[in-house]
């Protein structure tokens, strides 16, 4: 497997966790637990927007802006649209694996670790630390959508 595979299975698996929530409630989408990102909806608005910003910020360089809550409630308020707004997130992300696959990967993008010290990346580092960032979340939904009573579909690649 490649990064373009990986970034594949990972959007099939997000998929299959949109499909089980579109059968929530309203209610059952933004409740909230006492963990992560709160409810189904904000994690799920994690995930995308942090992809967002890391292909446009980090590798491609473009501004990019955090959404504020009223914001997410708007963008996400439905899993229809955050599927939408997923989509549209990975247009540009396939756009950046088409640009940086294989050839660019090891070109490096100057950024900042936790504690504010500046760094360098890679765009492979930077790429892989997407996927794998969403599949630790993806866990979180499933336990959330047990939490809520509800069948967590399998999310493994294989």
């Amino acid at each position: 497997m490649n990064l373009n595979d990986y970034f594949a299975a990972t959007w099939a698996a997000r998929g299959r966790l949109l499909d089980a929530c579109e059968e929530l409630t309203p209610e059952e989408w933004t409740r909230e637990f006492p963990f992560s990102w709160k409810s189904l909806r904000n994690l799920m608005a994690h995930i995308i927007e942090v992809e967002d910003s890391w292909v446009a910020a980090d590798i491609e360089g473009r501004a990019w802006t955090s959404l504020e809550e009223p914001e997410v409630a708007k963008r996400y308020a439905t899993p229809a649209l955050a599927r939408a707004r997923g989509e549209k997130v990975a247009t540009a992300t396939k756009r950046v694996l088409a640009a940086f696959v294989p050839g660019g990967l090891q070109e490096l993008r100057s950024g900042k670790q936790l504690d504010g010290t500046e760094v360098n990346f890679t765009v492979e580092q930077i790429l892989t630390h997407v996927f794998t960032h969403e599949l630790r979340h993806q866990g979180q939904i499933q336990a959330m959508l047990r939490l809520l009573g509800k069948k967590a579909p399998n999310a493994d690649w294989i």
